[in-house]
C-alpha cells in the first residue's frame, strides 16, 4: 500500500466516526509526524475541512496525554520523546504483560501456539524482505503480544497500556530502523516461544530479565543517535504540515 493511500485512510477513518483526535494520535505516535513539528490549527482544519471546535478539543485531549505541546501564538508542538516517560511506560506495560505471560503459560492451547509461530513467521518474512517495512514488522510485533492478552482474556488491559504509551511506542518505533536490533527481537521471540511450548517458567522469565537489559541498551542507543527528538535534544523546530512527508520514511532514507 502507497504512503498517499495509507493517509487517505487514516483520514476517511477519523472523519467517518468524526474523531479528529484518533488520526492526529496515530500519525503521532506511529511518527508520521516528527517530533518537535509545529502545527496550526488552521492547517488541521483546513486538512480535514472541518470548524476549529472538534480540532481544538482533539489538541486538548492530546496536550493532557503528552503528545502535544499548545503554544501561545505559535501553535501546537507535536512533544519531543521524553526518556524518563518512557521508562515508565515501559515499566507499566513490562509489568503487566509478565502476569500475563504467566496466566498464557498456565492455559494457552495448540491454536494460540501455532497463532505465535505464523505471526513470527510473518515478522522473520518481512526482515528477510528487500524492502523492510518498519511500521509493519513493529504492528506484527504488536500482533504477536496481542495474542497473550486475548487468550487470557486481557484485551483491556493492553488497551490501557497502549493508551498511556505514546512516548514509548514512538521509540520502539525508532529502534526498529536498526537490523541488528529487528534480529535480536526475532530471536527473543522465537526462545519465548520455545519456553511457551514447554512450558518452562523459568526461561519464559530469564528472557523477560534478558529482553528489558536489551531495551535499555537499544533505547540509549536511540537517544544517542536522534538528539533533537528527544526533550533535552537541541535543533530547531521544524514546521510540519499534515502529510507532507512521512517522517519514518525520511528518517530511514537519510
Amino acid at each position: 500500500m502507497q504512503y498517499d493511500d495509507q493517509l487517505m485512510i487514516l483520514k476517511e477513518q477519523a472523519l467517518g466516526d468524526g474523531q479528529v483526535y484518533s488520526m492526529l494520535r496515530r500519525a503521532i505516535v506511529e511518527l508520521y509526524l516528527q517530533p518537535g513539528a509545529i502545527l496550526s490549527i488552521k492547517d488541521i482544519c483546513e486538512h480535514f475541512a472541518i470548524g476549529r471546535s472538534p480540532v481544538r478539543d482533539a489538541l486538548v485531549r492530546l496536550d493532557q496525554e503528552g503528545l502535544v505541546t499548545l503554544l501561545p501564538q505559535r501553535g501546537t508542538m507535536i512533544s519531543r520523546i521524553d526518556f524518563s516517560r518512557v521508562k515508565q511506560e515501559r515499566f507499566l506495560r513490562l509489568a503487566v504483560e509478565e502476569e500475563v505471560m504467566k496466566l498464557f503459560m498456565a492455559c494457552h492451547t495448540p491454536s494460540d501456539i501455532a497463532l505465535l509461530q505464523e505471526t513470527l513467521g510473518r515478522q522473520q518474512d518481512l526482515y528477510d524482505s528487500r524492502e523492510m517495512d518498519i511500521r509493519r514488522f513493529f504492528w506484527l510485533d504488536e500482533e504477536f503480544h496481542q495474542t497473550f492478552y486475548a487468550a487470557t482474556d486481557k484485551l483491556f488491559c493492553l488497551q490501557a497500556v497502549q493508551g498511556l504509551g505514546g512516548h514509548y511506542r514512538r521509540i520502539r518505533l525508532l529502534t526498529c530502523g536498526d537490523r541488528d536490533i529487528l534480529q535480536e527481537i526475532l530471536r527473543q521471540h522465537n526462545g519465548l516461544l520455545h519456553a511457551l511450548q514447554t512450558r518452562d517458567t523459568e526461561l519464559m522469565c530469564n528472557i523477560f530479565q534478558r529482553h528489558l537489559h536489551e531495551l535499555d541498551l537499544e533505547e540509549e542507543l536511540i537517544v544517542k543517535k536522534y538528539p533533537h527528538l528527544f526533550h533535552s535534544g537541541a535543533g530547531q523546530e521544524p514546521r510540519n504540515l499534515l502529510w507532507r512527508a512521512d517522517y519514518l520514511q525520511t528518517l530511514k532514507n537519510q
